[in-house]
């Protein structure tokens, strides 16, 4: 089964948090944050600034994190 943002989601496990607490942390809501993981919604830039503090992620790697590459390749 193809899941959406695969990196992002290992990315949560590695910092201990889950998907709502990475929301909380960024300023955004539960639920656009599930809009945004399940592809249905694209990430702001200012959401992928957030998200990417909350978990430590460098500017250099937003690319790794924040675009599908699996769903680009279809």
């Amino acid at each position: 089964m193809y899941r959406p943002f695969y990196n992002l989601r290992v990315r949560f496990a590695q910092c201990e948090m889950s998907q709502n607490e990475v929301a909380r942390a960024a300023g955004m809501a539960p639920s656009t944050m599930t809009a945004r993981m399940t592809g249905a919604q694209p990430f702001d830039a200012w959401q992928m600034e957030a998200i990417a503090k909350a978990l430590n992620i460098p500017p250099e790697e937003y690319s790794k994190y924040f675009f599908d590459h699996a769903k680009a390749a279809r």
